[in-house]
């Protein structure tokens, strides 16, 4: 299982990437950086993410 769930963080980062983008650019700069450097390992840059989205989401609905 943790397999799966890898390839689906790697085929779908990059999307992540770019909704986040669209909400919080400078973090996804940082972000995209920090992966290219491998400062971070694939499901802390997923989390990280996901979660900054899911902040900025949560702030527009409120």
């Amino acid at each position: 299982m943790q397999f799966k769930e890898l390839v689906r963080i790697y085929a779908y980062l990059p999307v992540k990437l770019s909704e986040l983008s669209k909400v919080n650019p400078n973090a996804a700069i940082r972000l995209l950086q920090e992966w290219g450097e491998g400062k971070k390992t694939i499901r802390k840059l997923w989390k990280e993410t996901t979660d900054l989205i899911d902040a900025a989401t949560s702030k527009e609905s409120a």
